[in-house]
């Protein structure tokens, strides 16, 4: 099981980036906004802040925080696939979180910006209607649910 979740760690950790680019470059060529479905609306957006363009005007702050983020995690998800008994979801929640902050941050490093590129514009809530995300976002959002799923999980067992 530890040598599928490294390799399955691996395979995240540049499958995600490179699916990433590989999109970009694609609706990077389109430019204008296009629906996908009547739901869905690819964008071409330049994020040069954080999540929901927190510090978009402050780039040294934004790549800080990236980087004080991304090592931890990108150290940890091995320790805890080689080195921890159980917490499967919490594992495979680490995963995800790697692929996605990893793919992230290289663009943050190589552009400067992030590209954000998936909308939902006829969404029953108003103000998710103007997010505009991309999937190593979907990667670090699923992988949040995931883990407090696990947390959830251990805490319950030990509590009980």
């Amino acid at each position: 099981m530890k040598l599928l979740l490294m390799i399955l760690f691996i395979v995240v950790l540049i499958s995600v980036p490179l699916f990433e680019f590989l999109i970009t470059k694609k609706i990077q060529k389109q430019k204008t906004p296009y629906l996908l479905n009547k739901h869905i609306e690819i964008h071409y957006e330049k994020n040069t802040g954080m999540m929901l363009g927190l510090s978009k005007n402050n780039r040294t702050i934004v790549l800080i925080v990236t980087t004080i983020l991304l090592i931890p995690i990108i150290i940890v998800t091995p320790y805890l696939i080689l080195f921890t008994k159980k917490m499967i979801t919490l594992k495979i929640g680490c995963i995800l979180l790697s692929g996605g902050a990893l793919s992230n941050a290289l663009e943050r490093y190589i552009y400067k910006y992030v590209i954000d590129y998936i909308s939902f514009p006829t969404f029953f809530i108003k103000k998710v209607r103007k997010i505009i995300f991309n999937m190593a976002d979907l990667f670090i959002f699923t992988s949040c649910i995931i883990i407090l799923i696990g947390v959830i999980m251990i805490w319950t067992i030990r509590i009980i």
